[in-house]
């Protein structure tokens, strides 16, 4: 993966120079988005990488740096996608989803972060495997997310975000629609769409 540069460690603390969206980011964008994206990049995630890291270590996985980068990335491009598509719900796969969960324990951090990127705090909503229902209704999400993902960004990195997920890699979502994210509404690059539409989950 290019521009990729290593993490290093100094007093117990992991430091990342992190690729940035703004690069990756195909789609003109104004100033309101602009300095938007340029928080989500902007974004301390050396808990989230920490976290993430500990994590695996106890399920006996040591994640390689290059690992842990890309997932920062790929949910620096989840968090691109609800600030520039609000109108919408989009699902997120099992592999972004630690990363998610991560940032979401650090709760006061997370908490000013949505406020400052959607305006609001951005929900995580798990999914019921045994709701045929919400399996239906993630999928067609999920599929929607890829396909905002691959007309945002130059690269979207299918180890991360595979095409063709199987059910245990669809996990959670979060909501967009039209009456929550009011700040960042007005600036929507999509219209609110049926495959965008959360109907089981509302």
């Amino acid at each position: 993966m290019g521009n990729v540069a290593p993490c290093s460690t100094n007093k117990g603390q992991r430091r990342c120079t992190l690729r940035t969206l703004v690069t990756d980011i195909k789609k003109p964008l104004g100033a309101f988005h602009l300095e938007r994206i340029r928080i989500i990049d902007e974004e301390d995630y050396g808990g989230v990488v920490r976290k993430v890291a500990e994590e695996g270590n106890k399920l006996g996985v040591q994640y390689s740096e290059e690992y842990l980068q890309r997932g920062v990335h790929a949910l620096k491009q989840y968090y691109a996608v609800a600030l520039l598509d609000p109108a919408n719900a989009h699902a997120i796969s099992a592999e972004v989803d630690p990363f998610w969960h991560a940032h979401i324990l650090h709760s006061k951090q997370y908490m000013d972060f949505c406020q400052s990127t959607v305006g609001e705090y951005m929900h995580h909503v798990p999914l019921d495997r045994d709701d045929p229902a919400q399996m239906v209704e993630i999928r067609r999400l999920y599929n929607y997310t890829i396909r905002v993902l691959r007309d945002i960004f130059i690269t979207v990195d299918e180890s991360m975000w595979p095409a063709e997920p199987t059910d245990m890699q669809l996990i959670c979502w979060h909501k967009g629609n039209q009456e929550i994210y009011p700040t960042v509404q007005p600036y929507r690059i999509y219209e609110p769409t049926p495959e965008g539409r959360a109907v089981v989950f509302v």
